[in-house]
């Protein structure tokens, strides 16, 4: 069985994932965030209980997937009292009974905040991250960090990290990264791979083909479809998720419309991806479950 190592390498191929890959990770992050343990599961699922600064919520186990626990941590600016002090919120998710994947996820969180934070440099744990953001972050600044689950089935699960940050202005900027993780392939896909090869420009015109119909139920859109067009014209983007009905892409903000709108996702049903979509490698995944 492959592991998660091998497909480590083949992600180099994902612009959004090639700056952070670098081979198998050799540390826990996890162990790493703070100095204290993390706080054992509680008897009620949903439930946060704090402890010196620390959450935890026992999430309930996938549908037939790996149970996880989600963690949460709170940390404010060193020396800062008051209610507008910089914030940084971290929340993510423990698989317990696969440690690399976990590591893979923190680690991928961890990444993300840079595109925000603008940081020239990588950082391998939290509190790292927040020295980093420390030095510029001015009063009511924030950073958040989510990781939430959008697919739980014992084949695929899809997880969805975003990140958020707030540096003054009149709101702040998210982004958003899939990770479609196969437990017991132990394996990481991404758009690249449920494309059948050669076919990424005919999966980009069936994309296409939804957004357009996006658009006509866009209330943004409505007055003047043209022009609206003009303003924020069609962009392709590989944040792709594998979805029970098709594959479900979602947009950062301003690429597809105004700020109000947040972060788009449109999805393109299985029905019109015949002959694009690579069915031997999702009858591999699903044969595992």
């Amino acid at each position: 069985m492959r592991g998660l190592a091998p497909r480590f390498d083949s992600l180099k191929r994902w612009p959004r994932l090639r700056f952070f890959i670098s081979g198998v990770i050799l540390i826990s992050l996890l162990g790493c965030l703070d100095s204290h343990a993390w706080v054992q599961q509680q008897p009620t699922p949903q439930i946060a209980v704090k402890s010196k600064g620390l959450f935890v919520n026992k999430a309930s186990s996938l549908k037939s997937g790996p149970p996880y626990r989600a963690l949460s941590k709170v940390l404010t600016k060193p020396s800062c009292k008051g209610e507008d002090c910089p914030s940084i919120t971290f929340n993510t998710l423990d698989f317990e009974t696969y440690p690399r994947f976990t590591d893979f996820l923190v680690r991928t969180q961890l990444e993300i905040a840079l595109m925000d934070t603008r940081h020239g440099k990588t950082f391998n744990t939290l509190g790292d991250l927040a020295k980093a953001f420390w030095k510029t972050a001015e009063s009511r600044y924030e950073l958040v960090l989510d990781a939430k689950i959008k697919r739980d089935t014992s084949s695929i699960v899809v997880a969805e990290l975003r990140s958020y940050v707030y540096m003054g202005g009149a709101h702040g900027m998210s982004t958003s990264m899939y990770l479609n993780w196969s437990p017991l392939l132990d394996q990481i896909f991404t758009l690249n791979d449920f494309i059948l090869p050669g076919r990424m420009k005919a999966f980009e015109e069936a994309l296409k083909k939804k957004h357009a119909q996006w658009l006509r139920e866009n209330a943004f859109a409505q007055a003047d479809p043209d022009a609206y067009l003009e303003t924020w014209p069609f962009e392709f983007s590989d944040n792709a998720a594998l979805m029970q009905d098709g594959i479900a892409v979602t947009f950062g903000h301003y690429v597809l419309g105004p700020y109000a709108l947040g972060m788009p996702t449109i999805v393109v049903p299985f029905s019109e991806l015949k002959g694009i979509v690579n069915m031997g490698l999702l009858k591999r995944i699903y044969a595992q479950g």
